[in-house]
């Protein structure tokens, strides 16, 4: 049987202040219950994620394309997300729940 939770979202989405540097997106959060990060379709470069680091863009982190997306609703990661993309002002969705 399968039961189904009622999460609450709340977005930390935003952009990137500066091209090349790595920004935190997301405080570390113990009681996390599901992580959602997205590179919107209107993108034109790869974001990447690091989930308990510092985001790179080296092919270390979580890289996706754009309208890539990944969730995590069971080992869901407690760390700080830290967000990174080449171009100042390009966009990335971050939900917690």
């Amino acid at each position: 049987m399968t039961v189904a939770r009622h999460i609450t979202l709340t977005s930390f989405s935003g952009s990137i202040t500066a091209g090349g540097t790595a920004q935190t997106a997301l405080a570390a959060n113990a009681k996390r219950k599901f992580l959602w990060l997205q590179n919107p379709p209107s993108s034109s470069e790869n974001v990447s994620f690091d989930l308990d680091g510092t985001a790179v863009g080296d092919g270390t982190d979580i890289t996706l394309e754009p309208g890539a997306a990944i969730g995590f609703d069971t080992a869901v990661p407690a760390g700080a997300v830290s967000v990174i993309a080449a171009t100042t002002g390009t966009k990335f969705i971050v939900k917690e729940g």
